[in-house]
């Protein structure tokens, strides 16, 4: 449960809530409550082409640059000829509007309480006292479509509400005297972001009408007892008993590669097709339709930190303990809070049939929203689905597999006119329209990336690791994979010492101090992350070919460029060189940890495999410190749990449990907001997601071929329990600890087989019956055993 004595005072402290499709923020106010929409298809733009045929054409130059050392030239020429026609650019996500509701009078505000109860995803307002105490209820249902606001109040007179809706965008409001409201709006054609240098800064469809996105939002109230009519653009209720309000919404999108002005898809037939459903139920039916669905879902992991109320703040308000914590207190709860967190806000920004979570999952107020609330494939994106296998919510890793099959479409037009190259490659930023260029103007360090597709494979492949699902393999990851692997091929070159490299060549949003000048560089050749993103694409092609017996000449042209790829190296400060050269760094306190890769989320560098590699990652690590960006903090978090170091992993995230005030930009030192969510700053929802999925390694691995319990326990978490996490093979794990010591553990495999189970260097070969769990226990002569039950 978060929970707050005051309403919220900004968008920053707001509640957040949704179903995958729809968002709202609830404020909780008193005499005025906002809650502010979303709808995940709202983007302003339309589908067009930016591919740069002169980028092919001033790749040789560039290359030739590299090789004679001349960064800064390579980068201006990278700069002005090699990224998109001019154009739209990237577009960014959209903010739907803002349903109001009024109260009359002069309410009762003792005893305030807001709360969001995440067993339930359950959003909450009281105030008032006997005769004057009032309940709000909030939430969105997946199960019926529909966001539902329910008020009850024990005053004898009822309750008096006007409500109302608006947006930021160009739109129109009819209110019913049926107790109806209809939003109809329509999104901006282009929006000026930091790529496009669009002016002015919006801009409508007005000479050329119908490219650009129609929306539509519709509200009904329901109510027992009063009357209910109309006041210009707004609806009044007075003297009930209770009122729902039942809101759904809905956008002419139909497909990434459709004008959605012309799709012919209406988004009012589409509201009132929804709203004609909802209506039939009442609202105790609606809310146990929307609490069966969700806890279907958020049910299956339990985790507990701490005994239940050993925390001496676990009975304060959420901002409250987090200024606590700030100043010393211990309260791991927080933890498992955060954690779960996560796990909400996933099932609530992302689910079969909706768009990907993007830089904001589905929340975001702002018409210029921070870097356009759209997707960065050099992290951000990839963060956000990081926790989808582990903490066992493998359907709402769905909507990306959505994006990446539709970003390959893009892609392969991209890696044959940028780059005359087969296959599909995606670049750093994209949108709902699939964009794959940036626009005409940029810096290299975040405009010029060729490498994502690499990166979006290994979430393919990982949900087929956890699942075992040959079928998905085949059907849909195979063709991925291996057209990715296909760019990648032909995208390498020779070095003059024989190996394949990438060249031009960055480490996202990076740069590095050109040696014997002042100046600074982002362009070089073979960064590490390049070729450790080489480096894994191909061995998940050579696995994947194996497992399906297919393409087997493929494979082995994959295998003879994975041998030439040059290996990592170690620098003079005993760190892994993130650049082809070990240069020094512009930024030693950099937040992204782009070499470091091969440690988190791949699985090159391993504890017993490559031992020097993870002792230069840990001095990579150190060097970078445990501050940053709060997104850079969720990273950190896994990669000291990958190190097995459990109290540098818990000092992170309590450098992460900072409360940032403020909405400005700092590359440095982020944390989070009153909300529990994360400050970049501004805010990014990925360092949620990341901060939950470095929770769940330190508890469980499974990246090395067994399962790891334990691996990065902290001495803080000295009790604690935690139930259906998932490992790779298919196993689901519950482990029980005191005393910082494994008590007891539960593994369940799906199929039958034998699997290792590891913990504090002792080792149990299992031979698992599908479906059958099996009793695990550290014994007090320190053996692992399996327990007879």
């Amino acid at each position: 449960m978060l929970w707050y004595k005051q309403p919220a005072k900004k968008w920053e402290e707001a509640l957040p809530i949704g179903n995958g499709r729809m968002g709202a923020m609830v404020f909780g106010g008193i005499q005025r409550e906002r809650l502010q929409l979303n709808e995940d298809t709202l983007w302003a733009g339309y589908p067009v082409k930016e591919d740069n045929p002169e980028a092919a054409a001033s790749l040789p130059e560039a290359r030739r640059l590299l090789v004679e050392g001349r960064y800064v030239e390579a980068q201006q020429l990278i700069e002005s000829r090699m990224l998109g026609m001019p154009g739209h650019g990237v577009q960014p996500y959209q903010p739907l509007g803002d349903l109001f509701l009024e109260f009359a009078g002069e309410p009762d505000e003792k005893e305030y309480i807001r709360s969001l109860d995440l067993n339930t995803a359950v959003a909450r307002t009281e105030f008032g006292m006997g005769g004057q105490r009032q309940h709000r209820t909030v939430f969105v249902s997946a199960a019926d479509q529909v966001m539902v606001v329910h008020c009850e109040s024990t005053d004898p007179t009822g309750i008096e509400l006007t409500v109302s809706l608006s947006s930021e965008l160009k739109h129109g409001v009819h209110a019913a005297p049926s107790g109806e409201l209809l939003l109809k709006g329509e999104c901006p054609l282009r929006v000026s972001n930091h790529n496009n240098g669009q002016d002015p800064a919006v801009v409508y469809d007005e000479e050329r009408p119908g490219r650009p996105m129609y929306f539509a939002a519709l509200v009904r109230v329901l109510h027992e007892g009063g009357d209910i009519h109309t006041e210009e653009e707004r609806i009044v209720i007075t003297g009930a008993t209770w009122i729902t309000l039942l809101y759904t919404s809905a956008t002419s999108f139909d497909g990434s590669d459709r004008i959605p002005g012309q799709s012919g898809r209406d988004p009012i037939a589409v509201c009132r097709s929804v709203m004609d459903q909802a209506e039939k139920k009442s609202y105790d039916e609606l809310l146990a339709a929307h609490e069966r669905d969700y806890q279907a879902l958020f049910g299956r992991v339990e985790l507990q930190l701490g005994a239940p109320k050993d925390a001496d703040s676990a009975d304060l308000p959420t901002d409250e303990r987090l200024r606590r914590m700030m100043n010393g207190a211990k309260d791991p709860d927080m933890l498992s809070l955060v954690f779960q967190y996560g796990r909400y806000l996933l099932i609530s920004s992302s689910r079969p049939g909706t768009q990907a979570a993007n830089l904001q999952g589905i929340w975001n107020d702002k018409v210029q929203p921070p870097w356009n609330s759209d997707y960065h494939f050099n992290i951000n994106l990839q963060m956000n689905y990081w926790l989808a296998e582990t903490c066992n919510l493998p359907e709402c890793h769905e909507p990306l597999f959505n994006l990446i099959e539709q970003q390959a479409v893009t892609g392969a037009e991209t890696a044959r006119i940028q780059y005359g190259c087969s296959g599909w490659t995606a670049h750093t930023m994209s949108d709902i329209w699939r964009t794959n260029n940036v626009g005409p103007r940029g810096n290299a360090e975040w405009a010029y990336w060729p490498m994502a597709g690499a990166w979006l494979c290994r979430h393919l492949w990982e949900h087929y690791l956890f699942t075992q699902d040959r079928e998905f393999l085949k059907q849909r990851v195979w063709p991925l994979i291996r057209e990715a692997a296909r760019f990648m091929l032909d995208w390498l070159v020779v070095d003059e010492s024989g190996h394949l490299i990438t060249s031009p060549s960055t480490s996202p949003e990076n740069s590095f101090i050109v040696p014997g000048t002042d100046r600074y560089s982002s362009i070089s050749q073979a960064t590490a992350m390049d070729i450790t993103l080489c480096r894994d694409l191909f061995a998940i092609v050579i696995e994947a070919s194996g497992e399906l017996e297919l393409d087997e000449v493929f494979a082995e042209g994959c295998r003879e460029a994975l041998g030439k790829l040059p290996p990592l190296q170690i620098g003079a400060r005993g760190q892994i060189v993130e650049w082809d050269q070990d240069f020094a760094d512009a930024d030693p306190k950099h937040r992204h940890l782009s070499h470091l890769y091969g440690l988190y989320p791949g699985s090159e560098l391993t504890m017993a495999g490559t031992p020097e590699y993870m002792k230069a990652a840990r001095r990579s690590l150190e060097i970078r410190g445990n501050e940053g960006t709060g997104w850079s903090m969720g990273w950190k978090v896994a990669m000291w749990a990958r190190l097995h170091d459990g109290e540098q992993a818990s000092h992170v995230l309590n450098n992460f449990l900072t409360i940032v005030e403020g909405e400005g930009f700092d590359y440095h030192k982020g944390g989070i907001y009153p909300n529990l969510m994360c400050a970049h700053p501004p805010f990014q929802i990925d360092g949620n997601f990341g901060s939950a999925a470095g929770i769940a390694e330190m508890l469980l691995q499974s990246h090395e071929q067994d399962l790891h319990l334990l691996p990065a326990l902290p001495a803080s978490w000295g009790e604690g329990s935690v139930k259906g996490l998932r490992a790779r093979g298919g196993y689901t794990v519950n482990v029980f600890w005191q005393d910082g010591i494994l008590t007891q553990a539960f593994v369940t495999a799906d199929f039958a087989g034998k699997h290792k189970v590891r913990y504090l260097g002792k080792v149990l070969e299992i031979d698992f019956e599908a479906d059958v769990p099996v009793a695990i226990v550290f014994t007090k002569s320190r053996e692992l055993v399996r327990q007879v039950t």
